[in-house]
């Protein structure tokens, strides 16, 4: 069952030789689709918080504060950061190229 038919709306129906997808063409399911891709951000975002702040505290924090401590966490942050923008430009290019491959 299409998240189209949850809602009612304009459906079309793709067909290969092994399998069947309905393709919603609704105004509702688009804005459902985009409220839960900015949910997903949103989840995302929180996760990469929460390892870094868990992660670099494990890491850094020898003492309860210090200043010794502050170039430990700008590097472990900053080291975070760029891994991320890379798994995350990798993750949309191959989302991109699956798209416009029509493998998704």
């Amino acid at each position: 069952m299409g998240l189209g038919s949850f809602f009612g709306g304009n459906k079309s129906t793709v067909t290969d030789n092994n399998s069947q997808t309905t393709i919603s063409n609704d105004p509702t399911s688009q804005r459902v689709k985009a409220q839960i891709q900015q949910e997903l951000a949103v989840a995302n975002a929180t996760e990469l918080v929460n390892n870094v702040s868990k992660n670099c505290f494990e890491k850094c924090l020898m003492a309860p504060y210090s200043q010794p401590n502050d170039p430990c966490i700008d590097q472990c942050l900053a080291k975070y950061m760029r891994s991320w923008n890379v798994i995350s430009k990798t993750y949309v290019a191959r989302i991109q190229n699956a798209s416009t491959t029509g493998e998704i």
